[in-house]
């Protein structure tokens, strides 16, 4: 009889668990602010792709974040842009934050998909910024997405990454391009600098910091900052 009763003791135990995981609440969003929404996008390859929405504005800025971030890394920022009459999206890379599932390394897919969400939404001019991998990210989506993004901006972002070749993207676009980085970084200010002298673009310009900062950390330098907004304030 008790072990009747264990077993049946244990039953009710794994319904209830059961029930629980039902019900549990779907996880939090803590870098979602008051007027701001939560976007769910797919990739071209059926990657579901998170992100979140800022500002109302004539102009997209699509937000890329760096190896290891969300985008959380972003949100300040695009929320200094929301009253400049930009709309921007800051999203998680598959793989990371709330963009769970997906296969293989094509970032660039998550960017085109978040440009896709804005023109639905009948946003004429996009512009595309990433930090690191994103940066990588958003040269290779420049460089592929049609009708043509209306500039790019690569913060730190490496020549190749997960088998994406910002280095081949650059030869081949002529959306309108800038680089930020740090002499100091290492391998990433070296890359800017060869995708610099690589991109065909008329329009292209690049920004070198002496601080040995990497990737959106960049923007704590004033110049740095000050450069990426004088870029996006001609697309309004």
């Amino acid at each position: 009889m008790k072990r009747g009763m264990a077993a049946a003791t244990l039953g009710v135990a794994a319904l209830i668990a059961v029930s629980l995981a039902v019900a549990a609440p779907a996880q939090k969003d803590y870098c979602l602010g008051r007027g701001e929404h939560a976007v769910h996008m797919r990739a071209a390859d059926g990657a579901p792709i998170y992100g979140v929405e800022v500002g109302h504005g004539s102009t997209g800025v699509v937000f890329g974040h760096q190896f290891m971030s969300d985008h959380c890394e972003w949100m300040d920022f695009a929320r200094t842009l929301a009253p400049q009459r930009f709309r921007s999206i800051a999203i998680d890379f598959r793989g990371n934050g709330f963009s769970r599932g997906g296969n293989g390394p094509r970032l660039d897919l998550d960017v085109a998909a978040a440009v896709a969400h804005f023109r639905g939404e009948g946003v004429k001019r996009v512009v595309l910024v990433g930090s690191s991998m994103g940066g990588t990210a958003v040269l290779v989506a420049a460089a592929r997405i049609r009708p043509a993004v209306a500039g790019v901006v690569s913060l730190s972002g490496p020549a190749r990454y997960g088998g994406m070749d910002a280095l081949a993207a650059v030869r081949a676009s002529r959306v309108p391009v800038r680089f930020i980085a740090d002499r100091k970084d290492g391998v990433f200010g070296a890359d800017a600098q060869r995708l610099y002298h690589a991109a065909v673009a008329r329009d292209k310009g690049i920004f070198l910091a002496t601080s040995g900062l990497h990737g959106s950390s960049l923007l704590a330098v004033p110049r740095a900052k000050d450069y990426l907004l004088a870029f996006l304030s001609r697309q309004v």
